[in-house]
């Protein structure tokens, strides 16, 4: 089997819809084959928000463990922090601050993205 670079986005709010459980579920999907495919998920937009310090994230904690142990690397996008006034002191410890320019890489580098 073929090992491949998947990209989870996440554009929309956190809140009031199952984007983010659904995404997370299918991305350890993803990781628990024999494929051990190279996992990326980025934050942008209004998903910014689900990267808060404060944010509940309580029904994803178990799919966040899982994809720690299997080195899925969590992404949020400065510019989009920036335009929605949230500083990098509000961001969870877990998700690495990018500028643009690298999540445009992560797009490039890509051999399938999910849009959640």
């Amino acid at each position: 089997m073929a090992t491949r670079k998947l990209l989870y986005q996440f554009n929309r709010t956190p809140y009031g819809n199952v984007f983010y459980t659904e995404g997370w579920r299918a991305a350890v999907g993803a990781t628990a084959g024999i494929d051990e495919h190279e996992v990326t998920l980025l934050l942008q937009g209004d998903g910014v928000y689900y990267a808060l310090k404060g944010a509940d994230r309580a029904e994803n904690l178990g799919y966040e463990g899982t994809l720690k142990k299997a080195g899925v690397k969590y992404f949020v996008v400065k510019e989009d922090l920036d335009a929605r006034g949230v500083s990098q002191d509000e961001i969870a410890m877990d998700m690495s601050i990018i500028p643009r320019a690298d999540s445009d890489k992560l797009y490039s580098d890509a051999e399938f993205i999910l849009d959640w």
